[in-house]
């Protein structure tokens, strides 16, 4: 019986790695985590599995970019109200 060849996932690993240096450290960790787990169970022939921790690693990424925007647009927000502030009194 002949193996059906099964494409390997995109572990978007480079994704996560941005995510973590750029945006937010701790949901790029997590990215990190499932991103380096897609080559292992590929090569175990989980094929499903792979799939799974490869999309949790993309989900991961794009919550921690989200996260990332959202807080620096607020820190920018913040600190141009005091800067204001200051130049007000």
């Amino acid at each position: 019986m002949e193996e059906q060849f099964v494409p390997k996932p995109n572990s978007n690993l480079i994704l996560a790695i941005f995510t973590t240096i750029c945006c937010c450290l701790p949901l790029g960790i997590i990215a990190i985590i499932k991103a380096a787990s897609v080559d292992g169970l590929y090569n175990t022939k989980q094929y499903e599995a792979a799939q799974a921790a490869a999309d949790d690693a993309k989900k991961w990424s794009v919550y921690g970019i989200i996260a990332g925007a959202v807080i620096s647009i607020f820190w920018l927000l913040l600190n141009g109200a005091a800067f204001l502030a200051a130049f007000a009194a």
